[in-house]
């Protein structure tokens, strides 16, 4: 598994543990993607009360693994939403954010 410059500081962090950065990516490819589908899916019906804690885990693993930029749009559509902005008003920002974390992902699957 390609281990980005961005997961260079996990490897640090653990002491060169390579295998355990390694379960960090599976883990993150596990589980992230259908932790993004449920956010879009809260966000889009205006379920403001229940999409905190998908977005907290959304961006935690963001946060482990060297993803701020993603982190910081999860949190800024958070904000919107939590402000009453309407969801569909948010559109290209949740757009924007499938597309990055998607994006990621395919990152972190690319072979060595």
């Amino acid at each position: 598994m390609k281990s980005p410059q961005r997961l260079g500081h996990l490897v640090e962090m653990f002491q060169g543990n390579q295998p355990l950065v390694d379960g960090l990516v599976v883990l993150f490819l596990e589980h992230t993607p259908k932790l993004l589908s449920e956010f879009l899916t809260l966000v889009r019906e205006g379920r403001v009360n229940e999409f905190h804690g998908v977005s907290f885990r959304l961006k935690s693993n963001l946060r482990v693994l060297g993803f701020p930029d993603i982190r910081n749009l999860v949190e800024s559509i958070g904000a919107s939403l939590r402000s009453g902005i309407p969801a569909s008003e948010l559109e290209p920002e949740l757009q924007a954010l499938e597309t990055a974390l998607l994006g990621a992902c395919q990152q972190l699957r690319e072979p060595l």
